[in-house]
């Protein structure tokens, strides 16, 4: 089966190729799909050693008996100035062939864990709005939407990312 282990700095280029390859179908229809083709397996390199190496963010893997990464996520801080005292779920992918079989949720329950270790009672994340896998996942988990969202562009076209949040309390945000 598959093992949790701690992500390093060195462990960069591994899980900026899964987050490309999850992206390739994840997102099939979310996301132009030109540039989901030509999407660079490096393209999260530089931003996941900054946020390993500073560490404002923690990063845990999943990785089969062959040291390969099946799953991965990076969380800490928020990286939202208005939401300081939060803790974010900045990245949570997992390989296509990985899905719906408990990995995403070892990898959340272990980060969720780590997170209020830290402090952090309120959590949120951001998900592309159209994901029904990931909503229906979240919702599971306990999240809910919010009407938070951004709106930006990704080879051309319009994408919107919906916040989404755990709260310790049950007030709104």
């Amino acid at each position: 089966m598959w093992k949790l282990t701690e992500a390093a700095v060195e462990d960069a280029e591994r899980i900026s190729a899964l987050y490309a390859e999850s992206w390739r179908t994840a997102y099939r229809g979310l996301i132009a799909q030109h540039y989901l083709d030509r999407l660079p397996d490096t393209y999260w390199v530089q931003p996941l050693r900054a946020w390993l190496t500073d560490g404002r963010m923690n990063g845990l893997m999943l990785e089969d008996e062959e040291g390969r990464v099946m799953g991965a996520i990076i969380y800490g801080r928020s990286r939202d100035e208005g939401l300081a005292d939060w803790g974010e779920i900045v990245a949570l992918y997992l390989l296509p062939s990985c899905a719906r079989r408990g990995g995403g949720t070892r990898l959340l329950r272990a980060a969720l864990d780590g997170l209020r270790q830290d402090g952090f009672a309120d959590i949120f994340l951001w998900s592309i709005e159209g994901n029904r896998p990931a909503e229906k996942f979240y919702l599971k988990h306990g999240f809910r939407p919010t009407e938070d969202e951004i709106e930006y562009q990704i080879g051309g076209e319009n994408v919107r990312d919906r916040r989404w949040v755990m709260e310790h309390n049950s007030s709104a945000r």
